[in-house]
């Protein structure tokens, strides 16, 4: 089987959302008036970060401190696992987030995972705000369907997708994938919308998904 094992990052890898963490922490509460706008599906994710974001000023390595040092920063347990898993059975692994590139590639790092695929979010660090952006598949930024353009992508090119998720914008893609780890508010959508999904709370228990296919 060509097998491609698609997953999100922020809530899916982590337990929490390590976005929101560095916003309460540089902007705190104004930010959430923003994010109703785009839970209730007023403002699509791309408009949302970049607004957000650009309230934060602080540089890099700045933000890097507050994440390494945060009680709230958790990897869900069997993380190593399954890229192992997936390396041993030539699954691709391919991490697809609307988080920020810079702190998804120290955590992995931290983790000690290097050369994942990994797509998300470009940042700039400037002191009047930083500048999130979504670059597709094609090279082109997008506002929305970031997620799933990769999974169209992944399909195009001959694989059977694996989707892991936790979120609200999971669901796009997983209507893609041929079979679905949910957990959150991921899990709530594949309810509504009656649509086939295996239950995770850790990451062993996607390998152990993994392993019935």
């Amino acid at each position: 089987m060509k097998l491609a094992v698609q997953c999100d990052f922020d809530g899916t890898i982590t337990e929490e959302d390590i976005s929101f963490l560095i916003l309460d922490t540089f902007v705190g509460n104004r930010w959430r008036e923003m994010l109703t706008e785009y839970l209730e599906g007023r403002i699509p994710v791309g408009a949302f970060n970049k607004k957000v974001f650009a309230m934060v000023r602080a540089d890099k390595q700045t933000q890097l401190d507050v994440i390494f040092n945060s009680d709230r920063v958790k990897i869900r347990p069997g993380l190593r696992e399954l890229v192992d898993y997936c390396s041993q059975k030539g699954y691709r692994f391919i991490i697809v987030s609307n988080g920020l590139t810079f702190y998804i590639g120290a955590l992995l790092e931290r983790e000690g995972i290097r050369n994942a695929e990994v797509f998300a979010a470009t940042n700039e660090f400037r002191p009047e705000g930083m500048i999130a952006s979504y670059i597709g598949p094609d090279g082109r930024e997008m506002d929305a369907g970031f997620k799933e353009a990769y999974t169209k992508l992944l399909i195009k090119n001959g694989y059977e997708v694996a989707y892991a998720g936790n979120g609200v914008s999971d669901i796009y893609p997983s209507r893609l994938a041929k079979i679905v780890f949910a957990t959150g508010d991921l899990l709530r959508k594949c309810e509504e919308e009656k649509l086939a999904y295996t239950p995770f709370d850790n990451l062993h228990d996607v390998v152990r998904g993994l392993k019935t296919l």
